[in-house]
């Protein structure tokens, strides 16, 4: 089930996230990132913005044990103002090829057409071909490429789609 997340959730979608990032991300991105110092840096500003409010936060959770994270709001990018921006979504590693991650991208379209948006974007790194496909079945197609440096040093695609 979706729900919103809580303060009792933070260690949890913070250690899911970390993991993804020390799995996923391993070849591609700063390893300094990858690091003890680096996830546990992720985690304090994950935290500062949980608390900020800033963006809608949910968890997928499942016999009282979350394993999925999915974050969204408004898209920080100038030249796509007023577009819905799906800016993390993260399913621990035994959870995903569950159909987890694709409940939670109907979820977050849901609430992206319900507000009256007419686009989303979702931000990846271009090395993340599991991701950028996963993205491009359901329909986003990438619209900008560029280099994300530091503290990233990495290769990143904007997806979007039209919706409503």
């Amino acid at each position: 089930m979706i729900r919103p997340l809580g303060e009792k959730d933070f260690d949890t979608v913070c250690g899911i996230v970390n993991e993804n990032w020390k799995n996923v991300y391993s070849g591609y991105v700063n390893p300094l990132l990858l690091n003890s110092d680096g996830c546990a840096a992720r985690t304090r500003r994950l935290k500062t913005d949980f608390v900020a409010g800033r963006l809608s936060e949910y968890v997928w959770e499942e016999e009282n044990r979350v394993s999925a994270m999915l974050s969204f709001g408004d898209t920080a990018d100038a030249d796509m103002a007023g577009a819905f921006e799906i800016w993390r979504i993260y399913v621990a590693s035994q959870f995903q090829g569950k159909g987890i991650g694709k409940m939670l991208m109907d979820f977050a379209e849901q609430e992206a057409e319900e507000q009256g948006y007419k686009e989303i974007v979702i931000w990846a790194f271009k090395n993340n071909h599991h991701a950028v496909s996963f993205y491009k079945k359901r329909g986003y197609s990438i619209d900008k490429e560029e280099y994300l440096s530091e503290p990233y040093f990495s290769m990143g695609i904007r997806l979007k789609k039209n919706i409503g």
